[in-house]
């Protein structure tokens, strides 16, 4: 599977998200994810997966991990797999704009119909799908995440400098 299909089929499974809706979006959104995936050959589903670890992998990155941390108001290790699951879910252009900059998810994070900045049960729906059409569990993928995140760490008292309009909407609720 190419990325453009990956992205394509996140896209239709955001089809019945409502701005108007505070919740619900991201069940509404597991739902319709299951039922492309369900539409696929087992081969296409282990390919989506793939696809979707790439993506993880590539936004394994230490800015977006502070930009998690400071709209969650803290961020360890499973938190920030969450926050990549639900930053994949959210569509590729406001994926690709939090790789260009993190502090794009200002406009994100608290828009309407966004629940939460997490999103984990988005991560088991390829896995799912694959047992019940075949009976296995889905392969091993070859794809793995990087063992540290890229780029340049960064502590509590580098967060006001680096990313200053985040921390001008979130760094209250850190301190």
């Amino acid at each position: 599977m190419d990325v453009e299909t990956f992205w394509k089929i996140i896209e239709r499974s955001r089809a019945d998200f409502d701005p108007r809706r505070r919740d619900g979006n991201q069940a509404r959104q597991v739902r319709q994810l299951e039922k492309l995936l369900g539409a696929l050959p087992p081969d296409e589903i282990v390919a989506f997966e793939e696809e979707r670890i790439r993506r993880m992998a590539r936004a394994y990155r230490w800015d977006l991990w502070a930009a998690a941390y400071m709209i969650q108001g803290g961020c360890g290790d499973d938190g920030f797999m969450d926050f990549r699951a639900w930053l994949i879910s959210m569509g590729r252009d406001v994926y690709e704009a939090a790789l260009r900059d993190p502090e794009s998810l200002l406009d994100v994070a608290e828009a309407p119909g966004v629940e939460v900045t997490v999103f984990e049960d988005i991560a088991y729906v390829a896995s799912t799908i694959y047992e019940k059409k075949t009976k296995q569990t889905i392969p091993d993928t070859r794809v793995k995440q990087p063992p540290e995140p890229v780029g340049k760490n960064w502590s509590d008292e580098d967060l006001p400098r680096r990313f200053p309009k985040l921390w001008a909407r979130y760094g209250s609720e850190l301190g």
